[in-house]
């Protein structure tokens, strides 16, 4: 089994070989489409990040905006201090190698990097595997959302503080 390389970040050249992972992990339904990619990809809000195998193949990906209050105008608005990661996914090939959670921690020191306290990602409530990654990571349940997702599958809310937390004493 090939080793991981380091976690990197994502970039607008990347969207397309994203945009082709995207659609080999999740159902056609629930894939975003190559526009979106770019889009998010391209904004000067994105903290999103890339895995490898030893063979350099991305196998993995996470991708991610801080939060900012809507304007009415094209302007973008003020931080809110969040960060919302949108889509992480694997290669079914690569799964459970830990690579989701190289992804995840690596997003969360993206989102401390650009001053947010708080990190927050909606997952399919039927998706075990997935809840249990992200509750071990620290994330825990703040709400359920009924039909959430195309398919009609409900999402749990989930949301984890970034505050490094120092011992009393």
């Amino acid at each position: 089994m090939p080793e991981a390389l380091d976690v990197l970040p994502l970039n607008l050249l990347d969207a397309y070989a994203c945009w082709e992972l995207n659609r080999r992990c999740f159902a056609s339904s629930e894939t975003y489409d190559l526009a979106t990619f770019r889009h998010l990809l391209d904004s000067p809000d994105s903290v999103s990040y890339k895995v490898f195998d030893g063979q350099r193949r991305m196998v993995g990906f996470l991708v991610g905006l801080v939060d900012r209050e809507p304007t009415p105008a094209r302007g973008r608005g003020h931080l809110l201090g969040s960060g919302h990661i949108i889509a992480v996914g694997v290669a079914p090939e690569a799964r459970r190698q830990g690579h989701a959670r190289r992804l995840l921690q690596a997003a969360e020191q993206g989102f401390r990097r650009r001053g947010m306290t708080m990190v927050h990602l909606e997952v399919h409530a039927s998706n075990r595997a997935a809840c249990q990654l992200y509750a071990t990571a620290g994330y825990t349940v703040t709400q359920r959302l009924a039909h959430y997702y195309a398919d009609g599958d409900d999402a749990f809310k989930m949301v984890k503080s970034l505050l490094e937390v120092t011992p009393a004493g």
